[in-house]
């Protein structure tokens, strides 16, 4: 590989799991796990009882990232995860396609009350197809995504989500090769730039004690 040759190589996404293999170069990532489980726990604390996730948690590191913060949120709170309550199909499927995850929807064995989605994308396709299915958000489905889209602060309800400071990961990603370039014999840096939760009207659901 080219990390073998000692050429100075740098990522800013992967594949699923990478974060936990032993790849020989700079990486530079905005943070998923600790942010994707502040968003769940955010639901579960308007009163969740049976939260889902929506997305390929294959398809990159990040997906993955997000699912496992999900899935933690959940062991925290005691609440089981239920592949059935999910939409985890490989995204060769339509997730653009609402009606598609329309058919999803209703395939499952109960609907889960609120989503976790793995971007603001499929968030925004899934707030279609349940306004179709003629639920309420998020009085009846509560929805979150992840990027902070400009789309998600337009569309109604406004969609809760998490912002990436982009700029600051291209002059972090800039800066850690030019680094390695001056430096080649430093070993590899892994950092992560803070994302920060976005909390909006899906998910703004009144709890008893509010």
């Amino acid at each position: 590989t080219l990390s073998e040759r000692r050429v100075p190589v740098l990522t800013m996404d992967g594949y699923a799991g990478m974060s936990s293999d032993l790849c020989r170069c700079d990486r530079v990532y905005m943070e998923n796990f600790a942010t994707a489980k502040a968003l769940t726990r955010h639901m579960i604390g308007k009163g969740a009882k049976l939260p889902g996730f929506v997305g390929d948690c294959r398809h990159c590191s990040s997906f993955f990232l997000r699912w496992q913060g999900f899935r933690q949120a959940l062991e925290e709170a005691g609440m089981p995860y239920d592949p059935a309550c999910c939409i985890l199909e490989d995204d060769a499927e339509p997730y653009d396609d609402p009606a598609w995850i329309e058919e999803q929807l209703r395939d499952m064995p109960k609907l889960p009350d609120a989503f976790f989605c793995a971007n603001d994308f499929i968030a925004l396709k899934l707030i279609t197809a349940v306004k179709n299915m003629g639920l309420s958000i998020p009085e009846e489905v509560m929805i979150a995504g992840f990027d902070g889209s400009p789309e998600s602060e337009v569309i109604t309800p406004a969609l809760t989500t998490a912002s990436i400071p982009s700029i600051e990961i291209g002059r972090t990603a800039a800066a850690e090769l030019l680094h390695h370039i001056q430096k080649p014999e430093r070993p590899p840096l892994f950092t992560l730039v803070a994302t920060t939760p976005i909390y909006r009207a899906s998910t703004d659901r009144r709890t008893p004690k509010e």
